[in-house]
């Protein structure tokens, strides 16, 4: 059978009193080191009968002495060190020892309190990194919801490297590769220098230039006016500049700038910034791949926008007067210019999903039946599909689903309501609306503008939002007035030009001669 294994403490259970059995063992050795004296004196005096009273007093006392005034101090000392070695490991916080010692468990001591300081200083620069890593992670995810995610994303970058190296500036350019310079993609100062917007370097010129033709990082004291940064009031600084690469070639220069040249970069600067900015040149071309990708896509959609119109020759053109008639209402509203591109783009892609409906049923000359117009009611539906792939055009998705939504509930395909339509879908439907109502169908013809204006009138509240179709009724007075005007213009004749003199030219005289256009 095997020995017993010792009793080895588990996590969280008080350990063995080390401290104590090394005082007792201390106090067994003086008692041991004072007995034995004791009994040879004492021995030697039973021998030869000699008084040694005050000889073996005089080796208690001083045994007793030695025990309790220097050798117990000491194990004191060595327990205090002991126990708070304990509470670090256990992951307490220990504090300070007080130990007065001026020997070697003094100086352990005084060690361990320096030891101790910087591991606390070091804890609070990691929740200090922590908190930083979670506020940047929060700007992180804002910014990659955002369609300028990437323009956000490395001025993010560039603000928190500047603060993680204790920097003042920073820039991020990047490579003209037609034109072989360097150009400003985004800035940050928090100091209120800035950087000029259409500054262009040279590849190989000046300390960007350089590091983006070596692709060799560079730490320098110069200027900010070297890199671009406006010169009031600026000092030498230090500067800490790396290539932005990939497959060897330049892509841009990534730089840091620290004030005062007291304070130079290190080699551990250096490499940060570097990995830094191997990260960014990654995402940077990960960025144009996808860019790239959504340009094909986005093209490849309005071919499939124009190969619906070219399938039905009364839908010629539609699409397109779809979104300039939605960006009239919508000026007319007070709107932006963001939703006001918005809705221009909604227009030329809103029907885009009928190139999934069957020609006989899209291009029928007579009414549908109810099998096929709930076939053409999933148009909406289609467009979403194509549409919603291409994060540009996110804004885009709402409308063109529910650009065939009715005021009173009754559209499709979500049977939306009211307020709960989305207002660019309001204002698209009615653009829709209007322009299959002036121009010819399979199924009949164009109405006049006089009846359209009732029609307008009569669905507002039912079919249509009542605030859009009071804005197209404006658009189309504000047409009118405009046409009638022209008209008066044209139906008057031309005043004959003066003479330079003042006198009205002859009847039968060339007007072109007078200068008359």
């Amino acid at each position: 059978m095997p020995p017993a294994q010792p009793h080895q403490p588990s996590n969280g259970t008080p350990a063995p009193r080390h401290e104590e059995r090394l005082e007792y063992r201390f106090a067994l050795a003086f008692g041991f080191m004072s007995v034995i004296p004791i009994l040879i004196v004492w021995a030697w005096a039973k021998v030869h009968a000699a008084d040694m009273s005050l000889a073996l007093y005089g080796i208690v006392g001083s045994a007793l002495i030695g025990y309790f005034f220097i050798t117990r101090r000491i194990v004191r000392s060595m327990i205090v060190v002991a126990q708070k070695v304990r509470a670090i490991t256990s992951g307490q916080a220990a504090g300070r020892i007080d130990v007065a010692e001026p020997n070697e468990i003094g100086e352990l001591a005084r060690s361990f309190n320096r030891i101790t300081q910087e591991l606390e200083h070091k804890i609070e620069e990691l929740e200090s990194s922590r908190e930083l890593a979670r506020k940047l992670l929060s700007r992180i995810g804002t910014a990659i919801n955002s369609y300028e995610g990437i323009d956000n994303l490395l001025s993010l970058i560039i603000e928190n490297s500047a603060a993680a190296l204790g920097a003042e500036m920073g820039t991020l350019m990047l490579v003209d590769g037609e034109k072989q310079e360097l150009y400003v993609k985004t800035m940050w100062s928090n100091n209120g220098q800035v950087v000029d917007p259409q500054l262009r370097i040279r590849l190989g010129d000046g300390i960007a230039g350089s590091v983006a033709r070596q692709n060799h990082p560079t730490r320098a004291i110069a200027q900010p006016a070297a890199l671009g940064f406006s010169k009031t009031g600026a000092e030498e600084s230090a500067i800490l500049s790396v290539p932005l690469q990939l497959r060897d070639h330049p892509i841009g220069v990534l730089t840091v700038l620290r004030k005062g040249a007291a304070r130079p970069f290190t080699e551990d600067d250096e490499a940060l910034l570097g990995s830094i900015g191997s990260q960014v040149a990654v995402a940077i071309e990960n960025y144009r791949l996808n860019l790239d990708v959504e340009r094909t896509y986005l093209e490849t959609i309005m071919a499939l926008a124009l190969a619906v119109e070219a399938k039905d020759p009364y839908s010629a053109g539609h699409s397109k007067r779809v979104g300039f008639y939605a960006t009239q209402i919508a000026e007319e509203m007070g709107l932006g210019e963001e939703i006001l591109r918005t809705l221009n783009d909604a227009g030329i892609l809103h029907d885009i999903g009928k190139i999934g409906i069957k020609d006989e049923i899209l291009l029928k000359p007579g009414a549908l039946t109810p099998d096929e117009q709930k076939i053409m009611q999933q148009h909406p539906v289609i467009g979403e599909a194509i549409v919603k792939p291409v994060r540009s055009l996110g804004k885009v998705v709402a409308l063109v689903r529910h650009h065939h939504e009715r005021y009173d509930g009754m559209g499709y395909p979500a049977g939306l309501k009211g307020e709960a339509i989305p207002l660019g879908a309001r204002i698209l439907a009615v653009a829709d609306t209007y322009d299959a109502m002036v121009t010819d169908r399979p199924y009949r013809k164009r109405l006049s503008v006089e009846e359209t204006k009732r029609e307008f009138k009569k669905g507002a509240g039912s079919q249509h939002d009542p605030a859009v179709v009071d804005a197209l009724l404006r658009v189309l007075e504000r047409k009118e007035l405009r046409l009638t005007a022209a008209k008066d213009a044209a139906a008057v004749p031309p005043m004959p030009p003066a003479s330079p003199s003042g006198a009205v030219p002859a009847k039968g005289s060339d007007p072109e001669t007078l200068g008359c256009r």
